[in-house]
């Protein structure tokens, strides 16, 4: 890559930002993400995968670190969680989606 390619890559709007962007100055989109992660979960049951995707989120109106602050827990806690590291308990679940502005419910359906 020569260095004009390098100049323009460095000044291309990187698509995290422009996330984060959005979601921080559009709260129906921000909703509509939050819906769209909650009907992956529903389908993948997959918490590792919900929480890490819920990042871009958190991130849009904080640092991590004011975050884990925000909500009661370890910032070492939570990058662990979105490193995938440790898949995060119920208790804590409820604590990111308050942190948020969210309640958390739970359902129990008989399959």
């Amino acid at each position: 890559m020569n260095k004009k390619e390098e100049a323009l890559l460095q000044n291309f709007p990187k698509y995290n930002d422009n996330l984060k962007q959005q979601l921080k100055s559009d709260n129906e989109y921000a909703q509509m993400w939050l819906d769209s992660l909650l009907e992956d979960y529903s389908e993948t049951k997959d918490v590792n995968d919900l929480v890490y995707n819920l990042k871009p989120l958190i991130e849009s109106k904080y640092t991590i670190c004011e975050f884990a602050k925000l909500i009661g827990i370890h910032r070492i806690t939570l990058y662990k969680i979105f490193s995938r590291k440790m898949i995060p308990s119920i208790e804590i679940l409820h604590k990111i989606f308050l942190g948020l502005g969210y309640d958390l419910k739970l359902t129990a359906q008989k399959v």
